[in-house]
């Protein structure tokens, strides 16, 4: 019996080696590369430059960069309050689901589903048109009930941000809603049947019951949707541009600019490596702080 067991397994191995070997080339051999130019001086505006090591000097720069400093801070609000939104409006929107059955749960599903699966740069493509003040869908709403506010959003630092956090809250809170929507059809029915026989309310069985039982699935997707939002390009590239000023310049665009506006090759792979190794540091306490300990209780 255990070498028929063996014999699968071995079949199942030779089956995954290939996918595994091509994954560990496409990921490994380009952040060995980016690690390695990172150390050096290289810069498509000087002959010669590839060859120039320079040790810890581009991180050294990297301290001292206001510009980077500002893009992370800008990173920063966009991803805690696009993740915050995200997660409240997941959440209502999955008990809402939850509450209906059948086909017409089925629809309203895939009506939800719909943002989620346009690509980040056709939505800011779309934003980008609604928003535009001569014939956009905004301005002509702001004239037709002639509401008091500015039909350039995007002019301003605190509104651009605002529109940008809108438009990522647009996209993904369906993904939130979904994750949360398959928690809590998971969850077992004898806590609410035993809530209920004891008198509890709504309020009580929602915050005692359904957060409890939907909590390590809401953890994994404020993780994830986290990593994701640190990484947003597509929207802040098309909408904005990082400006006004930079008030919008989030890190991805910040690095971008390093490498193709600047050529300064060297200086985007050590940020590059720096945002790894930030995110990689609050991916550990995020985990051992929050997932871990939902798991130990």
């Amino acid at each position: 019996m255990s070498l028929k067991v063996d014999s699968k397994q071995r079949t199942a191995l030779m089956f995954h080696i290939p996918a595994i070997v091509l994954l560990t080339l496409i990921t490994m051999v380009p952040l060995i590369y980016n690690l390695r130019i990172s150390f050096y001086d290289f810069s498509l505006t000087r002959a010669g430059s590839r060859d120039i090591f320079v040790g810890l000097e581009n991180y050294k720069m990297i301290l001292s960069d206001h510009e980077f400093w500002n893009s992370m801070w800008v990173t920063a609000k966009f991803v805690i309050a696009s993740t915050f939104i995200q997660l409240v409006l997941g959440v209502i929107i999955a008990l809402m689901l939850n509450y209906y059955s059948g086909s017409l749960n089925r629809l309203l599903t895939s009506l939800v589903m719909i943002p989620m699966m346009v690509a980040p740069l056709v939505v800011g493509l779309m934003y980008s048109f609604i928003l535009n003040p001569q014939f956009g869908l905004y301005s002509f709403l702001v004239d037709l009930f002639h509401l008091n506010l500015s039909k350039t959003p995007l002019s301003a630092g605190g509104s651009a941000l605002f529109v940008l956090i809108l438009t990522d809250v647009w996209e993904w809170t369906p993904f939130m809603a979904l994750m949360t929507l398959a928690a809590l059809k998971a969850a077992p029915i004898e806590p609410y049947e035993a809530a209920l026989i004891d008198g509890a309310n709504r309020s009580q069985i929602f915050f005692r019951i359904t957060i409890p039982l939907i909590r390590p699935v809401i953890a994994v997707s404020i993780i994830l949707r986290g990593v994701e939002a640190c990484k947003v390009f597509d929207k802040a590239f098309i909408l904005t541009g990082g400006g006004p000023g930079n008030s919008t310049e989030v890190i991805d665009l910040f690095t971008y600019r390093e490498a193709f506006v600047k050529y300064n090759f060297s200086y985007a792979a050590a940020l590059c490596v720096v945002l790894f190794i930030i995110m990689l540091i609050f991916g550990i306490l995020y985990w051992n702080f929050v997932i871990g300990k939902q798991s130990n209780d």
